[in-house]
């Protein structure tokens, strides 16, 4: 008996040590990536675990392929069930890095999200993948989570997917600021650059092939 609770103990001070370390890396790289201070005033105060299509989880700083990430994903964070949060992913770096002259392009925007139970939050803007033009770069894809004071009344309209101009020049702090939303709770940090799913998507939303 004295042994299981060793073990217990032992488990769950390794998985402890696991979460800071990943809640530090989080702030670091956000840090290195320039999202501090270009995008944000402070880094999320945990990682946000992000799950695509069920099989892989997004590592923190790391790049994927655009048709990896075309489907809505999964978020995991430490979230109270009582509360309500509101969920955001944006791009900085439209139409590239050297020039954002479209920054923030809004890729997702959930408020008024129960708990962790995204699919029954408020929707303003349904979620649409990475979709970074050709020769622009490696694009950085900032996912957020805000908790909120208690379920409140957003007057934003809903932006549907086939109007570029109402997702381009999101500004997140000055939303954040509107709504007094504070410091992200959770968040992550991910890269993505053009590949031959581009195309079909800009074809899908807008008409249009790149």
């Amino acid at each position: 008996m004295k042994l299981l609770a060793l073990l217990l103990l032992f488990v769950g001070f390794i998985c402890l040590s696991r979460s800071q370390d990943e809640n530090e890396n989080v702030r670091k790289i956000m840090k290195e990536m320039e999202v501090i201070p270009e995008i944000l005033d402070e880094p999320p105060s945990v990682l946000l675990r992000i799950k695509y299509d069920n099989t892989f989880d997004i590592e923190e700083g790391k790049s994927y392929a655009p048709k990896e990430l075309k489907f809505q994903p999964r978020l995991d964070w430490n979230a109270d069930p009582e509360t309500f949060y509101t969920v955001v992913m944006i791009c900085p770096d439209a139409p590239n890095r050297e020039n954002p002259m479209y920054r923030s392009w809004l890729h997702w925007l959930v408020v008024n999200v129960p708990g962790l139970d995204v699919l029954n939050g408020q929707p303003i803007s349904d979620y649409f993948g990475p979709l970074p033009p050709k020769d622009s770069g490696v694009q950085r894809y900032l996912v957020l989570v805000y908790q909120q004071s208690a379920k409140l009344d957003f007057d934003e309209k809903k932006i549907e997917l086939s109007n570029a101009d109402g997702h381009s020049n999101f500004d997140v702090m000055k939303f954040v600021q509107k709504y007094e939303l504070g410091t992200p709770v959770a968040g992550n940090i991910f890269l993505s650059m053009w590949d031959e799913y581009v195309p079909e998507l800009m074809k899908t939303l807008y008409g249009t092939i790149e």
